[in-house]
């Protein structure tokens, strides 16, 4: 009985285990995705805006406005009819604005540092103010022309007395006829004019950089005072002499807008 039990289990069990249902498959939950954003709506969004142009540099520095310039570099200044001269290292300042596409108006203000030559020659500090319209034939290239005043401020010289004995017998101030026999040192002002060209390249919209060739003249009354004074007037005595220079420099030049 019990063999036939047995026989029995291990014949229903692989049939009951056949027929038992399979367990249904597990799906994952579906994930609701958003729909995609159209072009419509991200304009809608987001407003579209026109980028303003680059101006070029070259461009902005043709436009009317304020320019500072200043530079070094190297000059002569010779003497005519005996007036002592010499080799200079140049300080130029230059304060104006661009008035159009071809026009510009400066203030220029030089000063130079002469005495490297022979003793004698002119020593000290050399000034100078101009007033100089200035014409720009290209973008780069522009050419003007000043007039002002200019003046000497010599320290030793080295160079003797023209007339030694007339310092002590003047009773009224004196102007020597020329300056060949020039005093032993020049402090005065007078007037001055240039010619410069100027060659610039643009760094950006707001600096830029050159060189300027520069002819320029000067004319300075050199006065002495004696430390006396005119019996009459009580004025004090002085003795003048009128030198003449011209000369030319070389110099580089930084520009700012």
């Amino acid at each position: 009985m019990k063999l036939r039990l047995l026989i029995l289990l291990t014949i229903a069990l692989p049939r009951l285990a056949l027929a038992a249902p399979l367990p249904t498959e597990v799906t994952p939950t579906d994930v609701v995705v958003d729909p995609p954003v159209t072009p419509t709506e991200t304009d809608e969004l987001l407003p579209f805006k026109l980028s303003l142009p680059t101006e070029e540099d070259a461009a902005a520095w043709q436009q009317p406005g304020f320019r500072l310039q200043m530079g070094t570099g190297f000059g002569i200044l010779s003497g005519i009819d005996g007036t002592p001269g010499s080799k200079n290292v140049p300080i130029l300042v230059r304060i104006g604005a661009r008035l159009d596409h071809d026009w510009s108006l400066f203030g220029s203000f030089q000063f130079a540092v002469a005495g490297w030559r022979k003793n004698g020659d002119l020593s000290g500090l050399r000034f100078a103010g101009t007033i100089d319209p200035t014409w720009h034939i290209t973008d780069h290239l522009d050419v003007a022309a000043g007039f002002g005043f200019g003046g000497l401020v010599e320290g030793a010289t080295g160079r003797s007395d023209p007339n030694a004995e007339q310092r002590a017998s003047l009773v009224a101030s004196y102007t020597f006829p020329s300056a060949r026999t020039p005093m032993v040192a020049c402090s005065g002002v007078g007037v001055a004019g240039l010619l410069r060209a100027t060659y610039m390249w643009v760094l950006g919209p707001l600096s830029a950089t050159g060189f300027a060739a520069q002819a320029d003249g000067q004319w300075t009354a050199c006065v002495e005072n004696v430390g006396r004074v005119e019996p009459d007037t009580a004025q004090s005595i002085v003795r003048r002499q009128w030198w003449s220079n011209a000369g030319g420099s070389l110099t580089w030049l930084i520009s700012w807008r």
